[in-house]
């Protein structure tokens, strides 16, 4: 070939590709996907709000696209005045000059900077009729969000929540295939770090609740000290499948410092569970959670949920132990150095707990019935005069009961052994005819007073069956009942006391033998009071302070 047919051939090619350029270059020019007006027409046809910028200018090499700042979206149908429900401070498009041609609509990346929205509060009113959603082709390869926050107002005083995303990637981007996501933010209630990835979509929006979604997450350092009468750092990892409105999960936390604030006694606490989410309202159906701590296991059902004409959410439980300790129980509860008392449990409970400001106590409806076997109390003085009323009420002689001092160092210590070892003794190591066997009842918990039905108990030649109250906050007991004995009644005591007593053996005396005795429990968790509820005529129906004394006294 010889060299002008090759210069020929070069001019027709140049000629070609210059045409071809200025082809490409009308069509650009004439139908730029990437100008103010398209950008906002996009994005006003995706959201119900209009969009205003304060700078914008195209971008051309190396890649075509447009920078936007400044951006400010004012929702529809709200009062003018009010603040944008979203600003981003950059909005950065880049795509290829291929895509434009032979994937149209495709973007190669979109960058956001600085990004803030604000949703108002729940019940807002909204007049969107005028809006209509322009169904949207365009496909995103990638998106990039820092430092975006995302604020939920709530009704006054509360104020928002705040969600501030670390870093959010959302990858294959498209109304008709799901995207995947990778997000780390800081979570408001309870305040800790998320960080979680998956696949959502594509978006159904004729019926949003049926939109796909999976995924895992891993939640650390959430305090829980911000919710009333608890505290604790928790680390939670869980894994979730299915749709919007019934998003099955299942995961494990861990809270090595848990712990009931009115009791001060940390707990190292772990649980698994399987639960269903609703994503359009946040309601969460428990179907098992099994928690353990110390030397007792927890399972519990439920669920955590909104209902009509009501604000905020209702938790309400079904709680079981099988094989527990009540050692284990009290210590999570009860502000003592030492549970007062030991004994294997069982007992089955429904818990619920009303979206309302009062204080945790008052805030708390409990349930139960329950059941102690080998009880034993740990306060050595106690237990004492528990051993000296079986011996009494089996009618054998016994020696004046002295209270047995213990050093407070040492209880204190052994109190706070986390493994639960010196929470306390085994039961199957205590002496049977000391312990209190078949303690059982039921109980009702109601505005910070524990209203107890038909409790029983029995000691070696003795079974009490009480009734009464337990004041939760000031720790007050009012109980009441009956004391039925092995022996007769001059034998609950001994010496010239007891042959004092005789005569009124025929008066508390049981159809054959024993007797048949009306008891109270009064004072505090601290320091009860056992007596007789002897019937002391007064002008107001009251007892005074000495005449308990007497009946107390007269018990012993």
């Amino acid at each position: 070939m010889t060299t002008s047919k090759r210069i020929q051939i070069a001019s027709i090619a140049a000629s070609i590709l210059l045409a071809a350029i200025a082809v490409a270059g009308m069509i650009l020019a004439t139908h730029w996907p990437f100008s103010q007006s398209k950008i906002a027409a996009s994005l006003q046809g995706a959201f119900p709000a209009t969009v205003t910028f304060h700078k914008f200018h195209s971008t051309y090499f190396p890649h075509p696209g447009c920078v936007a700042e400044g951006l400010e979206f004012h929702r529809l149908g709200r009062p003018s005045g009010l603040p944008p429900i979203a600003t981003i401070q950059r909005l950065t498009i880049q795509a290829h000059y291929t895509d434009i041609f032979f994937r149209p609509n495709y973007l190669a990346h979109i960058i956001l900077d600085g990004t803030h929205f604000q949703v108002p509060p729940k019940g807002t009113h909204l007049d969107e009729s005028g809006w209509h959603e322009t169904p949207s082709t365009i496909r995103v390869g990638e998106i990039l969000a820092e430092g975006a926050v995302i604020e939920i107002a709530r009704e006054s005083p509360n104020p928002p929540l705040r969600f501030e995303i670390h870093t959010l990637k959302l990858t294959s981007v498209s109304r008709n295939q799901p995207l995947t996501y990778s997000v780390a933010l800081h979570n408001p209630l309870p305040p800790g770090e998320i960080r979680a990835q998956g696949q959502f979509g594509p978006w159904n929006s004729d019926a949003p609740g049926q939109t796909l979604v999976a995924g895992d997450y891993t939640f650390q350092n959430a305090d829980l000290s911000v919710f009333p009468g608890i505290a604790g750092i928790l680390l939670g990892r869980d894994k979730f499948q299915g749709i919007l409105q019934h998003i099955e999960t299942h995961g494990r936390v861990d809270i090595p410092d848990f712990m009931v604030t009115q009791s001060q006694h940390p707990v190292h606490l772990t649980a698994e569970y399987r639960a269903i989410v609703n994503g359009t309202n946040g309601d969460v159906v428990l179907q098992s959670v099994s928690a353990a701590y110390l030397h007792t296991t927890i399972h519990a059902k439920g669920e955590i949920a909104g209902h009509t004409g009501q604000d905020g959410k209702t938790t309400s439980l079904d709680l079981a132990v099988n094989n527990g300790r009540i050692q284990d129980v009290l210590w999570l509860v009860v502000h003592s150095k030492k549970p007062a008392l030991n004994g294997s449990t069982n007992f089955t409970a429904h818990v619920t707990i009303p979206p309302d400001l009062h204080p945790f106590l008052r805030q708390i409806r409990f349930i139960a019935d329950f059941g102690i076997a080998g009880g034993e109390f740990a306060k050595p003085s106690t237990q004492a005069s528990v051993d000296s009323l079986s011996e009494r009420a089996r009618g054998l002689k016994t020696a004046e009961v002295k209270p047995v001092e213990v050093n407070p160092d040492e209880t204190k210590a052994d109190a706070v052994k986390s493994d639960g070892a010196k929470l306390n003794e085994n039961p199957s190591d205590q002496d049977p005819d000391n312990v209190i066997s078949n303690l059982s009842g039921h109980v009702e918990v109601r505005d910070a007073v524990a209203h107890f039905h038909t409790v029983s108990f029995a000691v070696p030649g003795a079974l009490a069956q009480m009734h009464g109250l337990y004041n939760l906050e000031n720790k007050e007991l009012n109980f009441h009942g009956t004391l039925k004995t092995d022996a007769e009644f001059s034998h609950l005591t001994t010496g010239f006391k007891s042959v004092l007593l005789k005569p009124f053996n025929s008066v508390f005396q049981k159809k054959r033998v024993g007797a048949e005795l009306p008891i109270h429990l009064l004072g505090t968790y601290e320091k009860p009071e056992f007596g007789l509820d002897l019937p002391i005529k007064q002008s107001n129906d009251k007892a005074k302070p000495s005449d308990k004394a007497k009946s107390t006294a007269a018990a012993n």
